[in-house]
């Protein structure tokens, strides 16, 4: 299969983990896209949130998804959990092999404790509805949909290394 491979999923599900893993296996660059937007505006995705608005953050995620997916078609790019809240993001997302994962709300929310995710809510409930908002956009672009309930990382790695092989 041709690249690039986009991961994309909701908060705590592996993306970055698991896409990195991916990546070292099949031999591809890896980008971590949070890691590249808060390089590209000099500090990190909290204050960009709490000094600019989410909005701006947004702007910022799309031109970066843009230029990372517009680049070498050797990459693996571990994604936001939520990219896929704009309709561009989806659409530009339908052009790259896009692998979703998916679990458990109440391992992703144990998973995200502590600072750092803005959007990850005060309590589960809130937590509950923001994913379900978000699970038919998931689905939308999703070309492999990957549970990673009770999984181990490398069973993953080669769930989705086989199926990039296809």
């Amino acid at each position: 299969m041709r690249g690039p491979v986009a991961f994309v999923g909701y908060m705590g599900s592996g993306k970055s983990t698991v896409g990195r893993a991916v990546a070292r296996r099949i031999g591809w660059d890896f980008v971590d896209l949070d890691r590249e937007i808060e390089a590209r505006a000099g500090r990190s995705i909290p204050d960009i949130f709490s000094s600019s608005g989410e909005d701006f953050f947004r702007d910022l995620e799309h031109r970066v998804l843009v230029d990372t997916l517009n680049g070498s078609n050797e990459r693996v790019v571990a994604c936001g959990g939520g990219i896929v809240v704009r309709r561009e993001n989806r659409e530009r997302l339908k052009d790259a092999a896009t692998v979703f994962l998916d679990g458990n709300l109440r391992m992703l929310f144990t998973r995200t404790r502590g600072g750092g995710r803005p959007l990850r809510a005060s309590g589960f409930d809130e937590f509950a509805r923001r994913y379900e908002e978000r699970l038919p956009l998931y689905l939308e672009v999703a070309d492999l949909r990957v549970s990673v309930n009770h999984r181990s990382r490398k069973q993953m790695v080669e769930e989705i290394s086989n199926w990039l092989k296809q």
